[in-house]
């Protein structure tokens, strides 16, 4: 079975040394959890940045993390991957945003 995106960032999280990598959603909110007991801030979100830049690399995907809070050694953050918010495809509508009448670039 295909592994999602979120397991890959685990995956890449858990390789750059990090420990108890997980993400919980809660009210359909994805929350990255892990532990980095002598990590800063800049740091740690530096580290999340690049793992996640390298696992959207060609493609049409963005993300968002932003700093929930710390717990002793636990850091939490909002991530979620997202995709854009502009049309992609021709729904055949005639729609006046219509991906066909958009110039090329």
């Amino acid at each position: 079975m295909s592994e999602s995106l979120e397991e890959k960032l685990i995956r890449r999280l858990g390789a750059l040394g990090y420990r108890d990598v997980e993400v919980h959603i809660y009210a359909g909110v994805p929350f990255l959890y892990l532990c980095a007991p002598k990590e800063t801030l800049p740091r740690l979100t530096s580290s999340i940045r690049r793992a996640a830049l390298s696992l959207i690399r060609n493609h049409e995907l963005t993300f968002e993390c932003r700093y929930v809070r710390r717990c002793k050694n636990r850091w939490v953050f909002r991530f979620r991957f997202r995709v854009p918010d502009q049309k992609s495809f021709c729904c055949g509508n005639r729609c006046s945003d219509c991906i066909l009448q958009r110039p090329w670039r």
